[in-house]
C-alpha cells in the first residue's frame, strides 16, 4: 500500500519542484479568492443571505408640501416646507437629522476648504451662501405649531423633538428657511456644482437643487446617515410624496420633477392646448417656440405665477426657471401601454440639429429601451432641461449642458435619464457607494448605445481607459468612499471600471440570459428601497447560482490585478503535448487559450475560473494528439490581463 501511495505521490512531487521556480513570483493566493466563508455579513430578518430585503425589513418615509418662491433680482430662494415624517423603525427617536446641502456653500464649509470638488469662483467675494433658518417648529396633537431646538453643523442639522418619536408613530413640522442662489462653484475641469444660473440672450437659466432642508436616511445598516455633502458623495435620500407650489414672476417657464396641477392658471390658453397635445403626440409638440420666446404674449398677464406639481413615491424634488426657454413635448408609450411626457426646455441658441433638437428622440429611446430591459419608467413625464451643469439628476428631471453636442449630447441625456433606475428607482447610498448608482447606469448606457439608431454611436468607445488604466497600482478601489477617491480617479473608478467588470461578468463570466435575469430581480427586490454592496452582490450570487465572491473580492473590494502567463509547453510529436499556465497577480479569472498544432489544427479552451482553486498553476493536455506550434492565452482579449507579452508561446521560442 505505501509502495503504491509512494508511486502515485512521486511524479507529483517532480511535478511540483520542477515548477517550483515558476511560483517565486506568482502573488496569487488561493485561499484569498476562495474561502470558506461569505464575504457577506450573516443574514438577518432586515437583509437576507439570499440578497433580497429580509422578513422584517424596515426605512423611514417623508412626504414634504413646500410653498417656494424666486427673487430673480436679489437671487434669492425663499419656502416654508411642512414635513411628515413617519418613523418604521424599531426604535424610537428623540432627534432627527436632516441633511442642509446648500450649506456647503458658506466660507469654510468642510467641502469647501477641503477643496476635493468644489471651488469658490464666485464673481463676488462678499458672496455668502447657506441655508438661513427663520424658524423649526414642532406640530403638536392639536394641530399647533410650537418652537423645537435645533443645531446646525455644517451640513447637517438636528431637530430636538418635544416628546420620543415611537416606532410606527409619525410626526409634522415646519421649517421656513431662505438662501442667496450660488453662482460658479466649480473646480478647473467640470461643473460640480449640481444648483446653478446660466446666462442666455433672453434670459437666464436657474438649475434648483438641494434647494430645501431634507430628512437624513435612518436604516439598519449605519443608522443616522449624516455624512458631510462635500462634493463628489451625492445623496442619500428617503421616499416619499411631494406637493410644491412654485412661486415667481409670470414671465418665466417653470418644470419640475412632479406632475403640473393648474396649467390653466400658468399657460397660456395655446400653451395648454399644446401641452395637452403633446402628452398623446407620437411627433413632438412645441409648446413654445423658438419665435415666442421674446413675445410678451406668451405668458399670462400677470405679475406673478404659482406653479403646482404633485409627485408621488419619489426620494427628491428638482425645479428650473427662465423666460429663454423653448418648449417641446412628446408622448412616449411605455411596454405597459402607459403614456409619458418628454419634455424638453432649452434656450434659442441651443436648438441645434446635433444638439438640443435631438433632446425628445433621445428622451423617448432612453425611457422606452430600459423600460423593456430592467422596470418600467416610473413617472408620468421626464423632463430634459439645457444648464451649465454637465450633467445631473434628479427624479423625473435632469440637467445637461446647453453647449453639448453629438456624441457627448446623446450620452449625457442618455447617462443621465439613466439614473431613474439608480438611484431613483433603486434607492442605494450614493454618499458612501457613488459605483452602485453611477456605475451601474455606465453599464446600461453602453448597452443602450450600441442599439440606438442602428448603431449611430458605437464609433465611439465605450470604455475609453485601457485595461492598464482600469487596473493601475494607484487606483482605490471600486468600495472607497465617493469623497475619499482622488478627483483625477473618480470616473475611472466610480464609472468605467464598473461598468467593464459588469459587462465582463455579464458576458464573459456568466452569460447574458443568466445576468439579466438577476439583474432585473435585483432593480425588483430593491425598487424604493436601500440596498447596500453586499445586497447586490448576494443578490446576483443567488439569482445566477454562482458563487461570485471571488470576483466581487478581488475586483470590487480590492484593486486586484491579472497576469495570466504560459509557463510552460512540453510537446510530444506522436502523444499529447503539456501545457503549464501560471497565474502570476492575485486576481483569478477563467482561462482561454488557443493551441495551434504544427499541422495547422487549432483547438480552443475555456476553463472555468474554479481551475485556480488548487493554487497558481494548471496544467492540461490538449484534446488532439501531436505537436503544438503556438499557445495563447486570452487570445481574445476578454480578460483584464495587465502583462498580455507572456500570454503567447510559440515553438521558436529558445
Amino acid at each position: 500500500m505505501n509502495r503504491i501511495v509512494f508511486a502515485f505521490c512521486l511524479p507529483v512531487f517532480l511535478f511540483h519542484a520542477a515548477l517550483a521556480q515558476c511560483q517565486d513570483k506568482s502573488k496569487y493566493v488561493a485561499t484569498d479568492l476562495f474561502p470558506a466563508s461569505s464575504i457577506s455579513p450573516a443574514g438577518n430578518s432586515y437583509r437576507s443571505a439570499t440578497g433580497e430585503p429580509g422578513p422584517a425589513y424596515w426605512q423611514n418615509r417623508a412626504d414634504y408640501k413646500i410653498d417656494v418662491s424666486l427673487d430673480d433680482k436679489a437671487e434669492i430662494i425663499t419656502g416654508t416646507e411642512t414635513i411628515t415624517y413617519l418613523n418604521n423603525s424599531p426604535n424610537e427617536l428623540s432627534f432627527l437629522w436632516l441633511q442642509m446641502d446648500q450649506n456647503v456653500y458658506k466660507k469654510h464649509s468642510k467641502g469647501l476648504d477641503s477643496k476635493l470638488f468644489l471651488t469658490n469662483n464666485a464673481t463676488d467675494p462678499k458672496f455668502e451662501g447657506g441655508f438661513t433658518i427663520a424658524s423649526v417648529n414642532l406640530k403638536s396633537a392639536k394641530g399647533t405649531f410650537k418652537e423645537a431646538g435645533f443645531t446646525i453643523n455644517d451640513t447637517r442639522m438636528r431637530i430636538e423633538l418635544h416628546e420620543p418619536l415611537r416606532s410606527g408613530q409619525q410626526l409634522s413640522f415646519q421649517i421656513k428657511y431662505s438662501y442667496k442662489f450660488p453662482r460658479n462653484f466649480r473646480n478647473a475641469d467640470f461643473n460640480v456644482n449640481r444648483t446653478d444660473i446660466l446666462p442666455t440672450k433672453n434670459g437666464d437659466i436657474y438649475s434648483v437643487a438641494q434647494w430645501y432642508p431634507r430628512l437624513c436616511v435612518l436604516d439598519d445598516v449605519s443608522g443616522w446617515n449624516t455624512l458631510p455633502y462635500l462634493g463628489n458623495g451625492e445623496f442619500y435620500l428617503e421616499y416619499g410624496n411631494f406637493d410644491v407650489n412654485i412661486t415667481l414672476p409670470s414671465a418665466y417657464i417653470v418644470e419640475a420633477s412632479g406632475d403640473l396641477l393648474n396649467p390653466e392658471e400658468v399657460l397660456t390658453a395655446t400653451q395648454a392646448e399644446r401641452w395637452n397635445r403633446a402628452k398623446s403626440s407620437d411627433q413632438k409638440v412645441f409648446i413654445r417656440t423658438v419665435e415666442e420666446v421674446s413675445a410678451p404674449s406668451s405668458r399670462p398677464s400677470k405679475p406673478l405665477c404659482t406653479w403646482k406639481f404633485k409627485l408621488t413615491s419619489a426620494r427628491d424634488f428638482a425645479w428650473t426657471a427662465s423666460k429663454s426657454f423653448v418648449w417641446e413635448g412628446v408622448g412616449i408609450a411605455l411596454p405597459s401601454g402607459k403614456k409619458v411626457l418628454g419634455s424638453s426646455l432649452n434656450p434659442a441658441e441651443s436648438k441645434l440639429a446635433e444638439s438640443w433638437e435631438r433632446s425628445g428622440e433621445y428622451i423617448k429611446f432612453t425611457l422606452q429601451y430600459f423600460s423593456e430591459k430592467w422596470y418600467e419608467y416610473p413617472y408620468n413625464k421626464a423632463v430634459n432641461v439645457a444648464s451649465n451643469l454637465d450633467g445631473m439628476e434628479y427624479p423625473g428631471l435632469v440637467f445637461c449642458a446647453a453647449k453639448d453636442k453629438g456624441n457627448m449630447y446623446w450620452a449625457v441625456v442618455n447617462h443621465e435619464l439613466g439614473h431613474t433606475w439608480f438611484p431613483m428607482i433603486v434607492g442605494s447610498n450614493e454618499r458612501r457607494y457613488a459605483w452602485m448608482d453611477e456605475g451601474l447606469n455606465a453599464f446600461m448606457d453602453n448597452m443602450a448605445t450600441k442599439d440606438f439608431n442602428n448603431g449611430e454611436f458605437i464609433g465611439y468607445p465605450e470604455i475609453d481607459i485601457p485595461v492598464a488604466g482600469l487596473f493601475a497600482d494607484s487606483l482605490v478601489p471600486i468600495m472607497t468612499r465617493p469623497d475619499v477617491i482622488p478627483g483625477n480617479e473618480v470616473y475611472t473608478v466610480q464609472y468605467q471600471k464598473v461598468a467593464y467588470l459588469l459587462t465582463l461578468l455579464r458576458e464573459h463570466i456568466l452569460d447574458k440570459g443568466q445576468f439579466d435575469l438577476a439583474f432585473r430581480k435585483y432593480i425588483r427586490d430593491w425598487a424604493y428601497r436601500h440596498p447596500t454592496p453586499w445586497d447586490f452582490f448576494s443578490s446576483i450570487n443567488n439569482t445566477t447560482g454562482e458563487d461570485l465572491n471571488w470576483f466581487w473580492k478581488s475586483m470590487f473590494l480590492e484593486n486586484y490585478k491579472l497576469d495570466q502567463k504560459v509557463t510552460r509547453v512540453t510537446n510530444s510529436q506522436s502523444g499529447k503535448a503539456a501545457i503549464i499556465v501560471e497565474n502570476m497577480e492575485r486576481a483569478a479569472m477563467p482561462l482561454q487559450v488557443e493551441i495551434t498544432f504544427e499541422n495547422g489544427a487549432k483547438e480552443f479552451h475555456n476553463f472555468p475560473v474554479e481551475i485556480w482553486e488548487q493554487g497558481p498553476i494548471y496544467k492540461f493536455v490538449p484534446d488532439f494528439d501531436g505537436a503544438i506550434s503556438k499557445v495563447v492565452i486570452n487570445p481574445k482579449d476578454v480578460f483584464p490581463d495587465i502583462n498580455p507579452a507572456n500570454n503567447v508561446w510559440d515553438n521558436k521560442q529558445p
